[in-house]
């Protein structure tokens, strides 16, 4: 059975998750402008909390983005260090599909419902995913991509529909063609999520070396702005 760590550090929140003996623990803090201080002594936390060392992780998940430009390449930038000093492999995860990831646990959706990931993106623009439930797991209906919150319109089908994450702030701009089940503002992506869908990809043979544990800006000119 394989121990996996996972890191996400993409909006004000910080999280670290760990996967050992079919056990999952996790540190969860809103830590804005702080995350280059914590992440570092959250890994060495929950390593000690289980007992291990990080010889003894087998894969590192990550949220690579989108999201903070500051916050992704910190996120980055500390999962190259641990995956190079013991040749640990890294899985990328796209921080959108995290989002939705987390919605199946604490929302309790099923399979064939609909979660619309949406972080605020600052100058007038949000990252936008569009994810559907297939067998417990958040799979990509599009590629997520960063938008005017005018250009959301038309809903996929699907059964419910739910909005999720600081980007529905801008719902009121929006132009839907459906009405949401439920939308939630106050969610953020957790270490969690990315240690599930992490676990996934490296249980099938999905993943990379260290040096390729990259960020996904997808506007490179955003920096951590405090909300």
């Amino acid at each position: 059975m394989s121990s996996l760590l996972a890191i996400e550090a993409s909006t004000e929140a910080c999280s670290v998750a760990l996967l050992h003996q079919g056990r999952e623990i996790e540190d969860f803090r809103m830590l804005p402008r702080a995350h280059t201080q914590f992440i570092l002594p959250m890994v060495a936390q929950i390593l000690a909390e289980a007992d291990l060392s990080l010889s003894q992780i087998d894969a590192i998940g990550f949220a690579a983005g989108p999201g903070s430009f500051t916050g992704l390449r910190v996120c980055a930038g500390v999962v190259q260090g641990l995956a190079f000093s013991q040749n640990i492999p890294v899985v990328a995860v796209s921080t959108l599909q995290a989002l939705a990831q987390d919605a199946v646990v604490n929302r309790q959706i099923s399979d064939g419902d609909i979660v619309l990931p949406a972080l605020d993106a600052r100058m007038d623009e949000i990252y936008w995913g569009q994810y559907q439930i297939v067998s417990g797991f958040a799979q990509a209906i599009i590629p997520d991509s960063l938008r005017t919150p005018e250009s959301i319109q038309a809903m996929p089908d699907g059964g419910r529909i739910l909005g999720i994450g600081s980007g529905w702030a801008y719902q009121s701009r929006f132009s839907l063609n459906r009405t949401m089940d439920v939308v939630d503002v106050e969610v953020y992506p957790r270490a969690s999520a990315v240690l599930r869908l992490a676990n996934r990809e490296f249980s099938a043979g999905r993943h990379s070396t260290a040096e390729l544990a990259q960020p996904v800006y997808l506007r490179d000119s955003v920096a951590w702005q405090k909300s």
